[in-house]
Order: structure tokens, then sequence, then C-alpha cells
């Protein structure tokens, strides 16, 4: 019986997703953070990041931020999986061994739109995350 309800609860993570992006409902943007808890350039972004998030309400935008979480063998495996169901194999296979940025990625085409980096303030951030959604 446990099998039956993992097996139903992971069919709606994927066909929930998929079917809002086919109503137009679903995310404009994927913004991916490569993460992890020793990445040095992680704790120097996530200030900004979350200030930027903050200042311009991005949290409430069509936007869906999402961490690949690459601390360890287990977190990765799970990264992978997230990639995956989310159509980023080839962003992830790409980008797994490095931390410390964040992918803006156009969620009905896959293609790579834009880089956050440990060196960009706030006000920066949130430019660049805005000028994205405008474009798409």
């Amino acid at each position: 019986m446990n099998r039956v309800f993992l097996a139903l609860g992971l069919m709606m993570m994927v066909v929930l997703p998929l079917q809002a992006k086919a109503e137009g409902t679903g995310p404009m943007l994927y913004a991916v953070t490569f993460h992890a808890d020793w990445c040095g350039s992680c704790k120097v972004m996530e200030p900004e990041v979350t200030k930027a998030r903050a200042r311009a309400d991005l949290n409430n935008q069509n936007v869906l931020f999402v961490t690949l979480d690459l601390t360890d063998a287990t977190t990765r495996h799970q990264a992978g999986l997230m990639a995956s169901a989310l159509g980023l194999d080839e962003f992830y296979a790409e980008n797994a061994g490095k931390t410390g940025f964040i992918l803006l990625v156009n969620s009905k085409t896959g293609e790579h739109v834009g880089k956050i980096t440990k060196d960009m303030k706030a006000n920066q951030i949130e430019a660049l995350v805005q000028e994205k959604i405008k474009s798409l």
C-alpha cells in the first residue's frame, strides 16, 4: 500500500508541473542554484540573492527557484533527479561539479538566459531577473 502512495506522489510531482506548463500557468524562468554547504561562493552569494528576492518580490513572480544541493553523494543524486524532472539534464551534466552560481533558464525552451554569481549585488541580481522575466 505504501508503494502505491509513493508512486502516486511521484506521479503527481511530475504530472502537475507538466499540466501547469501546458496551461501556461507554470514558471517562465527557472533560477537553478548549484549549491554545496562547504562552498564559500555560495555563502557570499546567498544573502545577496535573499535581498534581491525580497526587494523585487521575486517569490511572487513566475520564477521557480530551485536549489541543486551538491554537498555529498546523496544530495547530488537527488539534485540529478530534480534536474531531470525539470528537463535540465544537460545543464546538470555540464555543471554538476561546480557550485556557487545560479543559472537562469527559460522554462519553455530550456535555453540558458543568464547567470548569477557571487560577484553580483542584490540590485544587479534583481535587475537581471526582472529583465529576463520581461523578455520571456
